[in-house]
């Protein structure tokens, strides 16, 4: 009996210390990431002219399905729910329109930039999961031309409960980078920008069109562990992976059917082959020679 009251003491103790420990790791995480949360950015704003005319807003469409804004917020800017998990995040997108839950009636051009190329609200913090870190790069013409379309699009009303938190969880992946949770971090706020890109089929066009691609496949491209709990590995895109072994035309496929030429199926969940499919032939053609130029794991 006394040795049983023994290992139940001990075992409490050990529990107790084992708690302890996590309750202290974890304060440390939050006060970590509260700190990352809080910080303010810096920035110089810039003056952008927004084009007026229907070719530019056509294209600013097109920028909007392909780089990726549709997947967040709807096809018609209504926003809705990004993820709803305790654990992980409860996070909204905004309504893009001017409708009643949208956008405030002062909400000028220059906010459409700081939200965009910065990825920061209007107190200089960052916001959360706005893949701002690969828009900053976008020409000055092709974030004009996306402005252009979001701006002339008629009013939706909508009463989406705003959520903006980050559970224990969510805390833990950013202490760890394993997700960019907030994107001012990786963005150089003082970079400078071309005013536009020759659009032309090539390696250098699908670099610039791919950085759409980094923030699940990671700035290298060769994939790696899952982005969150329950997530597949994020699969090497270089020609490392199964890529070396495609064709253009195999790889222009793939996108469009969400069906490699080995027979699997893209989960579009965790793969948003039906928004990429948006791509025109020509501008995967190029992404594809990027990615060719892409060198092997040494």
């Amino acid at each position: 009996m006394k040795m049983f009251k023994k290992i139940v003491k001990w075992t409490g103790i050990s529990l107790l210390t084992i708690l302890g420990l996590a309750l202290i790791a974890y304060v440390f995480v939050y006060v970590h990431t509260e700190g990352r949360i809080n910080k303010q950015y810096q920035y110089a704003e810039e003056t952008i002219a927004i084009p007026t005319d229907s070719l530019s807003i056509l294209k600013g469409e097109h920028l909007y399905q392909i780089r990726g804004c549709q997947d967040c917020h709807g096809k018609n800017l209504q926003g809705g729910v990004f993820m709803n998990d305790a654990l992980l995040m409860r996070i909204t997108a905004p309504n893009l329109t001017k409708g009643k839950g949208g956008l405030p009636d002062d909400f000028n051009i220059n906010d459409w930039v700081r939200v965009i190329r910065h990825g920061v609200d209007n107190n200089g913090r960052s916001l959360f999961m706005m893949p701002s870190q690969e828009l900053y790069q976008l020409t000055n013409e092709d974030l004009a031309n996306i402005i252009a379309y979001c701006t002339t699009q008629k009013p939706i009303n909508t009463s989406q409960e705003r959520m903006r938190s980050i559970g224990p969880v969510g805390r833990l992946l950013m202490t760890m980078n394993q997700v960019t949770i907030l994107p001012a971090e990786k963005i150089d706020h003082q970079a400078e920008h071309v005013d536009k890109k020759e659009e032309k089929i090539s390696a250098a066009y699908g670099k610039y069109l791919a950085t759409g691609c980094q923030g699940c496949h990671r700035a290298t491209m060769r994939g790696g562990s899952p982005l969150a709990p329950g997530f597949p590995p994020v699969p090497d895109i270089t020609s490392n992976g199964h890529l070396r072994n495609w064709s253009a035309s195999s790889f222009i496929r793939t996108i469009k059917t969400g069906t490699t030429p080995e027979g699997k199926a893209l989960n579009n969940q965790y793969m948003p082959w039906q928004s990429i499919s948006l791509f025109t032939d020509d501008e995967l053609k190029s992404i594809f020679l990027y990615l060719k130029t892409l060198p092997a794991k040494p």
